[in-house]
């Protein structure tokens, strides 16, 4: 498959409209309409996020030192893998049994915010309860709603990346793409890069149906992805981007369509992981464990990160960012909004969990690691870019309800349908956007 998002999300947050408008629960009611996060900060409170193993190591150290900077708090952790916790988080929200700081994502948030499940957080940033001030506000908005609301405080930003292996680029006499380069030089790149390339070793991997790269052109060109749950961006651009693939495809820059979907989704078995691509997108922070299996595959190969093409309006990149909501059946506002506060500035909680979910979105946190001269060099390298990215003020894309359901599993058939079936650009765009517009409308 093309796309490497988890698309079981998507289909979840169905499950979530459906639960959500069903009789007998009380979600809607909101008992803390108005509350500004000041009070008392003691009681109980739950907490939840998804992960395993180091990141609950992590998660549950940081709340530990909440609660002992705040006796009398008891906080209850609840976490599980990323498919699982969605599928959780849902079962809980149609019962308004959601955890007082519930994690979520960018790209899930408005299927919550718009069940009015969660509170707005604006209130607790006006009474100074909540401090955001060392967040850049190009990443706070991505914590934002439909309606413009604040719903999430965004902690850990992840973003995508062109990895690319320097050691094969090098030996193809092309060295690394020039700063600021744009799509168009990055298919000259590939094109001066493939006859140096070792046999087999297609210059990139076919990303026309990976819905990241296609965010990345719109954001570049200056074009909005979403409007009023709509698609924000014209036919002409998808099929001006799918006829730009096409190219690459016919000129044998890329894999085949076959062998891309075979492509296993772990990092460790991804193709520039495992030197048989020059060049692909993945996230930011794989760079670590895809330099460490390379290595043992291709010692002396290097892998490098760079961000994504721009394009005439600037920057290619957008941010993904994962962060604390707090739902309106909280019956501690107070606490949760403290325990939020705690983890996006406090300097020993941010030193202990070391960006294990993206880099750390608090500016004066961020400096703080990338200073730390005990800070691996491939993780030095990924929140290094990081910076880069957010100094060039990446736009905001607030996702609207559906999109994972809707948006991703669409894009990636369309494409397949011009790759395996034959499909014109012009045809596949078409209905695409039909679609899409359908599903989003009734989201």
């Amino acid at each position: 498959m093309f796309t490497r998002m988890r698309r079981a999300v998507g289909v979840l947050a169905v499950a979530l409209v459906a639960a959500g408008c069903a009789g007998g629960t009380s979600i809607g009611a909101n008992p803390n309409e108005g509350a500004d996060g000041t009070g008392e900060v003691t009681g109980d409170i739950r907490v939840s996020w998804w992960g395993s193993g180091p990141r609950n190591e992590l998660t549950n150290a940081v709340i530990d030192q909440f609660t002992q900077a705040h006796p009398g708090t008891t906080v209850a952790g609840e976490s599980a893998d990323f498919g699982a916790y969605f599928e959780r988080l849902n079962v809980q929200a149609s019962s308004a049994n959601l955890p007082c700081v519930t994690q979520l994502q960018g790209r899930q948030l408005n299927d919550y915010s718009t069940k009015n499940v969660l509170l707005d957080l604006q209130p607790m940033i006006d009474s100074g309860a909540l401090d955001v001030s060392e967040i850049p506000p190009e990443v706070l908005d991505t914590g934002r709603g439909i309606d413009g609301k604040l719903y999430m405080i965004p902690y850990g930003a992840a973003y995508d990346a062109m990895i690319v292996n320097r050691t094969l680029a090098e030996g193809a006499g092309v060295g690394l793409p020039a700063d600021g380069y744009d799509w168009a030089a990055f298919g000259e790149w590939l094109a001066a890069a493939q006859p140096g390339l070792p046999e087999g070793v297609p210059a990139v991997n076919l990303g026309g149906g990976l819905p990241n790269n296609f965010i990345s052109y719109v954001a570049g060109r200056g074009e909005s992805l979403f409007a009023d749950r709509q698609l924000g961006f014209s036919e002409d651009l998808l099929v001006e981007y799918w006829d730009m693939w096409e190219r690459w495809r016919a000129a044998g820059l890329t894999t085949t369509p076959a062998v891309n979907a075979e492509e296993p989704e772990q990092t460790e078995q991804r193709y520039v992981a495992q030197g048989e691509v020059l060049a692909d997108n993945l996230p930011g922070n794989a760079l670590s464990p895809a330099q460490e299996t390379l290595d043992g595959l291709a010692p002396g190969q290097q892998l490098v990160s760079l961000p994504l093409p721009s394009g005439p309006a600037g920057s290619g990149n957008v941010l993904f960012t994962s962060g604390f909501s707090i739902p309106t059946s909280c019956a501690n506002v107070p606490t949760a909004t403290a325990f939020i506060d705690f983890w996006i500035n406090d300097d020993e909680a941010a030193a202990t969990f070391l960006s294990n979910n993206g880099a750390v979105t608090n500016s004066r946190h961020l400096q703080q690691q990338l200073d730390d001269p005990n800070l691996p060099e491939l993780k030095r390298a990924e929140l290094a870019l990081y910076q880069q990215i957010v100094a060039q003020e990446p736009v905001s894309v607030v996702y609207p309800p559906g999109y994972q359901a809707s948006f991703e599993n669409a894009f990636v058939r369309a494409y397949e349908s011009v790759v395996f079936a034959g499909t014109s650009t012009r045809d596949a765009a078409r209905a695409f956007m039909t679609e899409v517009n359908a599903a989003l409308g009734n989201a």
